[in-house]
């Protein structure tokens, strides 16, 4: 319990959280980012697959 209330109220452990809080948000950052690029790079595939099936026609 004496983590707890050091983390909450000394200087050095509201840093820390900050720097968790901080590697949390940019975790998720990154997470959505790369979800978004791979569904635009899907995208791409599926209409450059699509332009090459109405060629060979």
């Amino acid at each position: 319990m004496d983590a707890m209330i050091d983390l909450f109220t000394s200087f050095s452990g509201l840093l820390s959280l900050g720097i968790i809080a901080f590697v949390c948000v940019m975790g998720g950052f990154f997470t959505r980012m790369a979800l978004r690029k791979m569904d635009e790079e899907q995208a791409r595939l599926e209409k450059a697959q699509s332009g090459q099936h109405l060629k060979a026609a």
